[in-house]
């Protein structure tokens, strides 16, 4: 357990990071508010491993946070011109590698868990994992035009985005 809670702080506190300096060079606005969401939610999950660490509790804090969904179909909709340039989309790609570790990471932990309060706290974090992932796949097949990106299985498509 003591390797997996270390391993959650690293990865979520790199995400920030990440999500941050990637957001920071963004030059499509969509890209810097999903970078910035993204980023936003890394630091909840470093809110939520802390709390489970201390009081073995880390489902509270999510009771009025905002889903990337919901942010992303906000902010879009809010947009009068809607952008779909985006120069680099290598970071998508290193974005939704670096998703899909962290899944690999915590599913593995949660198979080495010892209770079912760990199993439960691991399955959480896969969750949030699996909603980046489809965050980044849906963002970027609407900002590439591309509607097959990395295996549209892998996500439930955002149909909202269509033009």
């Amino acid at each position: 357990m003591k390797e997996g809670i270390f391993f959650a702080k690293e990865f979520e506190r790199n995400g920030v990071i990440f999500y941050l300096e990637k957001g920071m060079r963004a030059e499509n606005i969509i890209t810097k508010k999903l970078f910035y969401t993204l980023a936003k939610q890394e630091i909840e999950h470093l809110e939520a491993i802390e709390n489970f660490i201390i009081s073995g509790r880390y489902d509270t804090y999510r009771d009025n946070v905002k889903e990337v969904e919901f942010e992303i179909k906000k902010f879009f909709e809010s947009l009068e011109e809607k952008d779909r340039l985006e120069k680099q989309l290598e970071v998508y790609s290193m974005a939704l590698n670096m998703e899909k570790h962290g899944y690999s990471q915590y599913e593995k932990f949660y198979n080495e868990a010892v209770n079912e309060k760990e199993k439960k706290f691991f399955k959480f974090l896969m969750g949030e994992e699996r909603k980046h992932i489809e965050a980044l796949v849906n963002v970027y097949s609407y900002i590439s035009e591309t509607d097959d990106w990395f295996h549209k299985e892998e996500s439930r498509v955002w149909n909202w985005m269509n033009l």
